[in-house]
């Protein structure tokens, strides 16, 4: 029997993390094994390169100097021979001094060339070698490099926690049941443009991880200049008035909207349980501040409004105050809408494991997290999640250099494992979310050749570069979004619409006082963002071996990818 997760983050202190670590070293060592790498020759190539970039390093510095001595030699004697011209017949003693400086700087310079000269060339030379030697290495490396996939990082995790699946891509079938099972509403993505997501589920049900472009209006500040001048009249010492000239240089300044771009990364959960239940907690900023007086204060302010807003009995909320002070004050959840199904969701047991993930400063990432609950749908946000790579393109592990691939291999797999866990743990630490299961077992065997859904699409798209969408006439970010306008099996044509904006310099003129005692009408360019778009196809399959046309049709593609169980190329216009 499976066993469920109920304490995230001493399961994974004292279980997880280990084992993870384990499973990484030991995918590596079987990808070495299936390659059939020559470990030592590697070690051995690599060594001599890292020996000749050493010697490439040090003849670069000599050249730098040789350089430099060569310069300043010569530009000593230019600057020697100006000044011997100039004082020539006037100063003879200076002048022969400048001659001796001309004299000198060129016998610097030109003493230098032949230094200068042969530490290029042995430089060059050393920069030859290291490409070639690299080359080679590249080539030792390429049956390792060709076996790294993008499911290598979730499968290690799938063998790690109990309960977690991932899916080898987000299928339509699997949008549609958030929709139809748990009331996802799509208005989510608009404005929105899908960079990447990984679904999955939790004990048979769904979440989704997004990794999206966001645009929202800004304001940028555009600053315009005049220069002015006039005339006043002073006395002098000696009482007579004589015109003075005055001048002054005038400031405007407009504020004028702008588009801004923001990637955003969030999970998204669908569960049954608690279905009428609504609520939204921010991150309660008291982690790593137990005990110090500020904290204390801090804790007892939040708590006495928690107390003031359970006894207001004037306007409509139901929120009463639970028993345990303390997760209340962290989790701060006054929002709720139904005191029954929040009580039924946060058992004492997950009052205990929330207010640990909340209040650890050590293993995970402490309080971090945004919690919306809308009735089946819960949205998470959090900064490390933010800061996080959730893209596992295999491409990121290629490398030349058999132990720096290991190293890297490892370091990235568990940052990511600990990244997409503590994401995921406030959801594990609900106990009634493991045990609520989704009806008839309605995830079984969805993803095996369905479609995909627009999100990821959208992630395609992004993946061959925002640049091959845009419209010409585009100056910022674009927004690319998708819809299906054909599917014949596993093969889709997708068309891409970039939404981006173009820019018109206008000019607005704003009076500004001056010293004359007159107002200027002082001009201020800015740029006014006009919207624009462009439409073009993308061609997708789902199939892990592309029939033959889809093979000529990549053939005729300028360019093509290969994502996750996903192929993509994109017509030639």
């Amino acid at each position: 029997m499976i066993e469920d997760v109920y304490e995230p983050l001493a399961r994974y202190r004292d279980e997880f993390r280990k084992q993870f670590a384990t499973l990484a070293r030991e995918k590596f060592k079987e990808l070495t094994e299936r390659s059939g790498v020559d470990v030592k020759a590697n070690r051995a190539l690599v060594a001599e390169i890292k020996k000749l970039q050493r010697e490439a390093d040090s003849a670069s510095t000599k050249k730098s100097c040789y350089g430099w001595l060569m310069a300043v030699g010569f530009v000593g004697a230019v600057a020697a021979l100006i000044g011997a011209v100039a004082t020539d017949g006037t100063d003879s003693e200076t002048h022969g001094l400048c001659i001796l400086g001309i004299v000198a700087g060129l016998a610097l310079g030109i003493a230098m060339i032949p230094f200068f000269n042969a530490v290029a060339k042995l430089f060059a030379s050393l920069e030859s070698k290291i490409a070639a030697d690299k080359g080679l290495a590249w080539n030792q490396m390429e049956p390792l490099n060709r076996l790294y996939t993008w499911d290598i990082p979730v499968k290690l995790i799938e063998a790690t926690v109990p309960r977690l699946a991932f899916d080898p891509y987000f299928t339509a079938e699997r949008l549609a049941s958030l929709h139809g099972q748990f009331g996802w509403d799509d208005s989510f993505n608009d404005g929105k443009s899908i960079i990447f997501a990984q679904s999955g589920v939790i004990n048979g049900n769904p979440f989704v991880f997004g990794h999206y472009l966001d645009m929202e209006w800004g304001e940028e500040t555009y600053e315009g200049t005049k220069e002015i001048s006039w005339t006043e009249w002073e006395e002098d010492e000696n009482g007579r008035s004589r015109p003075v000239r005055r001048y002054e240089t005038l400031h405007a300044h407009v504020t004028k909207p702008k588009p801004v771009y923001s990637e955003q990364k969030v999970l998204i959960y669908g569960n049954d349980a608690a279905p009428a239940l609504s609520f939204t907690r921010e991150p309660s900023g008291l982690t790593g501040n137990e005990g110090g007086l500020w904290s204390s204060i801090r804790k007892k302010w939040r708590l006495s409004r928690l107390k003031a807003h359970s006894r207001n009995l004037d306007d409509d909320s139901n929120f009463t105050l639970m028993s345990n002070h303390e997760f209340e004050t962290w989790f701060h959840a006054k929002d709720r809408d139904n005191e029954v199904e929040f009580r039924l969701l946060f058992t004492p047991v997950a009052q205990t494991q929330m207010l640990n993930l909340m209040k650890d400063t050590k293993v995970g990432y402490g309080d971090d997290f945004t919690f919306v609950k809308r009735r089946k749908v819960n949205l998470l946000f959090s900064q490390h999640l933010t800061e996080a790579t959730i893209d596992t393109d295999p491409s990121r592990f290629h490398s030349w250099d058999y132990d720096a691939a290991f190293t890297f291999f490892v370091q990235f797999n568990e940052r990511y494992f600990k990244d997409v866990y503590f994401a995921l743990a406030p959801l594990l630490a609900i106990p009634l979310y493991q045990q609520t299961r989704t009806h008839e077992e309605i995830w079984k065997g969805i993803v095996d050749g369905r479609a995909s859904a627009f999100w990821e699409h959208e992630s395609l798209a992004n993946y061959h570069g925002e640049e091959k969408f845009a419209h010409p006439s585009c100056i910022t970010r674009s927004i690319l979004k998708t819809q299906v306008i054909e599917r014949d099996g596993g093969e889709s044509t997708i068309a891409v619409t970039a939404h981006g904006y173009r820019g018109e310099e206008r000019i607005e003129y704003k009076g500004v006082y001056g010293g004359d005692g007159k107002w200027h009408q002082v001009p201020v360019t800015w740029k006014e963002y006009l919207p624009v778009q462009r439409t073009s196809n993308m061609g997708i399959s789902e199939r892990g071996t592309p029939s033959d046309i889809f093979k000529q049709r990549v053939a005729a593609s300028y360019a093509s990818a290969f994502r996750r169980s996903i192929l993509s190329y994109l017509s030639g216009t």
